[in-house]
């Protein structure tokens, strides 16, 4: 008797494990109107968060919609990081009111544009890393002439700090973790006029193992650490020159200057 009392009890957790262990969840894109437009401030824009970026990070067989509420018709079709169709998926034509929809299956960066608007773009980052898509902004920005700096996106369960350590001389980007991670790897994608083809990864002062992938926005690093950890120094080809593009100019204002004044007091002699 007890056995029968037991046994659906069983089936019910059983079933409830099996939901958890295929549980998906769904996210929206919407095509703004105006999207069609090149000069649109924004193309896409996620109903839940308001990001306009076109980027989104999902897990294994979750699935996305993009919803049309532009004028003109649009398409949802797959490219690699450099712009050509892949074939993975696409929508076709889908008009004013319509959606499409795909269920992520893989890991990795799916890439995206209308291909009758190819200015509009964007990727679904599939990954079983349980961080989020975050941004640095303005890393190194007093070596630009624009003083921007460039912006590093990677993924983590927490933030890394804002000030990254630029090391032209050791060819390196030391990054600082703020809080306390519970996450085995890190990724992270370097723009490569910031630092060219990694070659050594340090965590905590210890190498470590990554791979390393081409993409369109720059170089996609796969990080592996320890939970807790607190530093990563990354070891390049080449770092953008501690001088930087605006004090090379400044640099070459003051020599053109100091010529032109040797030769008007040549003249004057």
């Amino acid at each position: 008797m007890k056995f029968l009392f037991i046994l659906p009890l069983l089936v019910v957790l059983m079933m409830g494990s099996f939901s958890l262990a295929f549980a998906m969840n769904e996210y929206d894109i919407n095509i703004p109107s105006g999207a069609s437009d090149p000069g649109a401030p924004f193309f896409w824009s996620e109903l839940t968060t308001g990001v306009t970026t076109g980027e989104i990070t999902v897990y294994p067989r979750d699935t996305v919609s993009w919803h049309n509420g532009d004028g003109p018709a649009h398409t949802v079709t797959s490219v690699t990081q450099f712009g050509e169709e892949n074939g993975i998926f696409d929508s076709g034509l889908f008009h004013a009111g319509e959606s499409f929809t795909w269920q992520f299956e893989d890991l990795g960066d799916f890439y995206y544009y209308c291909y009758l608007h190819p200015w509009m773009n964007g990727v679904v980052h599939v990954t079983d890393n349980l961080g989020s898509v975050q941004t640095i902004d303005k890393v190194a920005s007093g070596f630009t002439d624009d003083g921007l700096g460039f912006e590093i996106k990677y993924i983590l369960d927490t933030n890394l700090e804002s000030v990254v350590d630029v090391d032209s001389d050791e060819k390196t980007l030391t990054f600082h973790i703020a809080g306390d991670t519970e996450l085995e790897e890190l990724i992270i994608v370097l723009p490569v006029e910031l630092i060219e083809t990694p070659t050594v990864v340090w965590v905590d002062g210890q190498e470590t193992t990554f791979k390393s992938e081409d993409v369109f926005t720059g170089t996609k690093l796969i990080i592996k650490m320890e939970p807790f950890s607190k530093e990563i120094k990354i070891m390049g080809a080449y770092v953008i020159p501690e001088f930087g593009f605006l004090a090379m100019g400044i640099l070459s204002v003051g020599l053109i200057s100091t010529l032109v004044l040797t030769r008007s007091k040549l003249s004057i002699i």
